[in-house]
């Protein structure tokens, strides 16, 4: 089974309102009628994936009664997901006010549609038993490498402020096939929200449309029909640098949204897609010095082979 199977399983969604009040466990019964499947509104309900008026409805937090006219979305998964350990020594570094992690792919940032339990946030939460830590920037699911959280809502509005300002430097190792044409360059462009019958997709916008979005890339090194990206986003939109690689016609390997579909084969295909947030640098705050974290490369990142040593400025 591929692992996108195995940790990201398909869902299957219901939408409805109650046309009239219900307590909880009228509501309880009519749901678990509407999925037709005891086992999957278990876990539907276990997981959070029960939204009513769009938030999460845990039964630690059930309300005694359901008015009329509520909107109820349901997402309920397939098959269970496999769980994704965090690695030993995944904690890059913890003080009064942050906490760095090596983030492995598959691990989403935070509760999705569909579980508020399986998250980087939840898994760190628990290890280091703060309830107020709180993720101040996103890495996708399938990507790995450096994830920052804040201690609580003045230090997350502080290191907010810090990415808003782009004062924070990123840099991702990226693995694209075929190799792109140029060894360093750049791409610039807004970014903007396109047709897709199932996902989140995005491209650069030549209508005016979308948000201003910049990155820098420098080729590590290339074999058998792929590269090793250093690259180094200067905005943070979302896909940026799927989509700034696939405008090159370098896209990311394992990118079947951006790419060729993983039937496409080798030497495009891979269990996910091959970014990794190797580096991250915050500027110095208050008596706190400047702070560079790095996250070493997991196992399942397939362009370890092509990394230089020592690693090349972008620039």
């Amino acid at each position: 089974m591929r692992a996108a199977e195995r940790f990201d399983p398909p869902l299957r969604r219901l939408d409805w309102r109650c046309e009239r009040s219900l307590s909880w466990a009228e509501f309880l019964a009519d749901a678990r009628a509407r999925l037709a499947d005891d086992a999957r509104f278990a876990s539907a309900l276990r997981h959070g994936g029960i939204q009513l008026d769009g938030r999460p409805l845990l039964p630690e937090c059930a309300p005694a009664e359901l008015p009329a006219g509520s909107w109820i979305r349901l997402h309920a998964f397939e098959r269970e997901p496999e769980p994704v350990p965090l690695p030993a020594g995944a904690v890059l570094h913890a003080d009064a006010e942050l906490v760095a992690v090596a983030k492995p792919a598959w691990l989403p940032m935070q509760g999705t549609r569909a579980s508020q339990r399986i998250s980087l946030e939840a898994s760190l939460r628990a290890l280091l038993r703060d309830p107020g830590l709180r993720a101040v920037h996103r890495l996708d699911r399938q990507t790995s490498g450096v994830a920052l959280f804040a201690r609580g809502a003045g230090p997350a509005r502080a290191l907010g402020r810090l990415f808003a300002e782009r004062r924070v430097r990123k840099q991702y190792l990226a693995l694209v096939a075929p190799p792109p044409a140029e060894v360093r360059f750049e791409v610039e462009g807004a970014i903007a929200r396109v047709a897709h019958p199932a996902r989140p997709c995005f491209g650069l916008a030549a209508d005016g449309r979308g948000r201003a979005s910049h990155s820098r890339f420098r080729v590590l090194g290339a074999a058998e029909g792929r590269a090793l990206v250093l690259a180094e986003p200067t905005t943070g939109r979302s896909h940026q640098l799927r989509v700034h690689l696939a405008s090159r016609g370098a896209p990311l390997v394992g990118d079947d949204l951006y790419g060729p579909p993983a039937s496409a084969g080798w030497p495009s295909a891979a269990e996910r897609i091959q970014l990794h947030a190797f580096r991250l640098e915050l500027p110095p705050r208050g008596a706190r010095p400047a702070l560079a974290l790095e996250a070493p490369l997991p196992p399942d990142f397939e362009g370890g082979a092509l990394l230089p040593c020592p690693l090349p400025p972008i620039g």
